[in-house]
C-alpha cells in the first residue's frame, strides 16, 4: 500500500507513519464477497492525511462527495483556539473501476489554483482520480502496473505484473486468497482451521505437560524432602545411641541405617 501511495502522490516512504483500514461495512475475505467501496486512511509523520477510496461504481455526485469528505478530514482535529496554520493537508485518492467522465487521463490531480496562470492558492486540498478503465494495454508505468494489478482478476496476469517487485509479490499472495473459487475456498478454510486446531492442540498439550511436570516435581520434591528428613533424624538418633555405648550393629538395626552409615558416624 505504501509503495502504491508513494507512486500516486510522489511522497517518500519515510513520510508514512500510521496506516489503518476504517470501513463501517464488514471487509470481505474473498473476491465473491467483495463490496462496492473500500476506505483506507493514512496519516503521515507531519500530520498530513491521506484517504484512499476504491469504488466499483461511479456516480456524478462523486467529485462533490470527495471534496466534502476530504474537507471533513482537514478540520477533523481542529478546535477553537488553534491557528489556521495548524491545519494539515488532506490528499484524497479515488480509484475508480468505472469511467471518470471529467478526464481522459488515467491519473487526474485536482488542486485549488488560479484559473489563468495556475498559481496554487494553497496545498491544503489535493484530490486524485485513478481510472482503471483507461489503462493502456502495454508499456505500463510503475503506477499503471499497480493499477492493473488492482484491476485484474486474472491470476497469471497478476503473477506476471508482480515479477521483480517484492512488495507486489507479497500482495499477490494475499490476492490469491481473495480470489479463491468456492471449492478452493473450502479447501483453504479447512487447511486454515486444521492449522489453527493443530497449533491449539500443541499449545494445550504443552500447557498440560507443564502442569503435570510441575505437579510431579512438587510431589517428588516432597517425597525427597521427607526421605531426607527421616534419614537425618536416624543419623541424629544413632549419634545419641553411640554416646550411651550401644554397639554399632544394634544401632544399625534400631535406626534402619546401613552398617557403613553407622560406621561413618564420628
Amino acid at each position: 500500500m505504501v509503495e502504491f501511495i508513494s507512486l500516486v502522490t510522489s511522497l517518500g516512504k519515510d513520510d508514512f507513519d500510521d496506516v489503518r483500514i476504517e470501513n463501517t461495512e464488514q471487509l470481505p475475505r474473498f473476491y465473491k464477497e467483495k463490496i462496492g467501496r473500500l476506505d483506507i486512511k493514512i496519516r503521515l509523520n507531519d500530520g498530513r492525511k491521506i484517504d484512499v477510496e476504491m469504488q466499483n461504481t461511479y456516480f456524478d455526485y462523486y467529485p462533490k462527495r470527495s471534496i466534502f469528505y476530504c474537507s471533513k478530514l482537514i478540520h477533523e482535529h481542529f478546535s477553537s483556539g488553534l491557528q489556521y496554520a495548524n491545519l494539515k493537508k488532506c490528499i484524497a485518492i479515488n480509484v475508480l473501476n468505472s469511467s471518470f467522465k471529467l478526464s481522459q487521463k488515467v491519473h487526474s490531480i485536482y488542486q485549488i489554483r488560479e484559473c489563468e496562470d495556475q498559481t496554487l492558492l494553497d496545498e491544503l486540498l489535493e484530490i486524485h482520480f485513478l481510472d482503471l478503465t483507461k489503462l493502456p494495454k502495454d508499456n505500463l508505468t510503475s503506477l499503471e502496473k499497480w493499477l492493473m494489478f488492482i484491476k485484474t482478476d486474472d491470476k497469471e496476469e497478476r503473477a506476471m505484473l508482480a515479477q521483480g517487485n517484492a512488495v507486489m509479490t507479497k500482495a499477490n499472495q494475499v490476492m490469491d486468497i481473495f480470489y479463491l473459487d468456492e471449492q478452493e475456498r473450502k479447501r483453504y478454510e479447512a487447511a486454515w482451521e486444521y492449522e489453527s486446531d493443530r497449533l491449539s492442540m500443541i499449545s494445550e498439550s504443552e500447557r498440560k505437560g507443564l502442569e503435570r511436570g510441575l505437579a510431579e516435581g512438587e510431589a517428588r520434591g516432597k517425597s525427597l524432602g521427607l526421605a531426607e528428613g527421616s534419614h537425618q533424624k536416624a543419623l541424629e538418633t544413632a549419634k545419641n545411641l553411640l554416646q550411651f555405648g550401644l554397639s554399632r550393629e544394634k544401632i544399625a538395626q534400631a535406626t534402619g541405617l546401613t552398617q557403613a552409615e553407622v560406621e561413618a558416624i564420628k
